[in-house]
């Protein structure tokens, strides 16, 4: 097999979209010397480290510590909004502490997709590509390179997001509803005819003067729990939705997606129930939980599964059946159990043809028309090849059968 390939960007003004169906062809393996050596594996490795640690540092400092000020927002003395009951964790009928959101928030996800990631390697029976980082001796595989992409991004944007929402909190510095039953307000102290609280040191008016406890009661908006609950819910469910694919059990996907709303809607209204937010600071979390999420699933992950044309076909000297490569994946190896093939589901995939120099009298060789070509197809989950028939080719074929 030789493969040319091709220094001209590819354009989206010849694009073709083909469907699943199509890519049951044969799959080309790539020349034995070709070696796909990542020369910045290893130092991307640790700069992805260096700027996860440097984002938990911040989280733990805005978070846990008083070293950034907050704003103390004048309040009205006789809001009743703000005069909600003060209740205790034993008083709620259903309370998520901050240990529990943190457990279940870090924890989960990266659970799931570490199922998912070694049911793919277990099950899948897709090529495999294994890059090499720096030198030939240091093979980094498939397994490996999709967890801690997925891992690290969701971690990423787990920190950003608490960050984000800890800046707005310290920027707004909003009260909770039970605000003035904890402050238990001195209307003397509030200044006439309107009864607003001292500006700009608001907490005078309250007789309470446990600091840390009426810090956390003026730092409402947004929720946290509804933006981190929202943001590792959609950012899970994406994940099941677009990387686990088991046809036989077609109510497992929409269960576990459901399961992880339905955790994340939980977490938010039990603040509402224990008066502990308004209902602004749960639509807002849930907002941005929702961007973070979404954005780091389309814009960096590249769910939506877009593939480029590198390579292209020549003729073959080698027998067809000796071109075919399908891989047995380790589970079906070591027990041969009976497998069941169901039809592909139809799925949709961009693909952008390389701008081939043409002829200066426009004119195509014959051999060239109808001539099938072969795709390296590169995307976050793998690296495969596939060989697409033309257009004409494929209504012929399709009439034949």
């Amino acid at each position: 097999i030789s493969v040319l390939r091709m220094s001209v960007p590819p354009s989206r003004a010849h694009s073709e979209v083909f469907s699943a169906s199509q890519y049951d062809a044969e799959m080309q393996r790539p020349p034995p010397k070709y070696q796909n050596i990542n020369f910045f594996l290893v130092p991307t490795f640790f700069l992805h480290i260096i700027g996860l640690a440097c984002l938990w540092a911040l989280w733990y400092y805005l978070r846990f510590t008083t070293v950034f000020p907050y704003h103390p927002r004048v309040f009205y003395c006789r809001d009743v909004l703000l005069y909600k009951p003060n209740f205790r964790p034993e008083d709620f009928n259903v309370y998520v502490s901050y240990d529990l959101l943190y457990v279940l928030g870090f924890c989960l996800p990266p659970l799931v997709m570490l199922i998912g990631e070694i049911m793919f390697w277990l099950f899948s029976t897709k090529p495999r590509k294994t890059v090499l980082a720096t030198c030939s001796e240091c093979p980094v595989h498939l397994f490996t390179r999709r967890l801690f992409r997925f891992v690290s991004i969701f971690l990423f944007g787990a920190l950003i997001t608490q960050i984000f929402v800890d800046t707005i909190k310290l920027m707004t510095g909003y009260q909770r509803p039970y605000f003035l039953s904890l402050c238990n307000v001195s209307i003397s102290a509030c200044t006439a005819p309107l009864e607003h609280s001292p500006s700009p040191a608001s907490l005078m008016a309250c007789n309470y003067r446990n600091a840390d406890e009426l810090r956390y009661a003026m730092l409402t908006f947004p929720s946290l729990h509804a933006a981190f609950s929202s943001y590792s819910a959609i950012f899970t469910s994406c994940y099941i939705y677009y990387m686990i694919n088991l046809r036989g059990a077609p109510l497992l996907r929409p269960f576990l997606i459901f399961g992880f709303l339905g955790l994340a809607l939980v977490d938010s209204f039990s603040r509402i129930n224990g008066y502990k937010n308004h209902w602004r600071d749960i639509w807002v979390g849930w907002l941005i939980g929702f961007a973070i999420a979404l954005f780091l699933c389309y814009c960096v992950l590249c769910f939506q599964e877009v593939y480029h044309v590198v390579v292209q076909k020549t003729p073959l000297a080698m027998p067809a059946v000796a071109q075919v490569e399908e891989r047995v994946s380790p589970f079906f190896s070591w027990f041969r159990l009976p497998r069941i093939h169901a039809p592909s589901v139809k799925e949709e995939y961009v693909v952008y043809e390389e701008d081939i120099p043409q002829p200066m009298n426009g004119t195509v060789p014959r051999q060239m028309r109808n001539q099938d070509r072969t795709y390296e197809v590169t995307t976050t989950t793998e690296s495969f090849h596939r060989t697409i028939s033309p257009p004409q080719q494929q209504q012929q074929h399709n009439y034949h059968y």
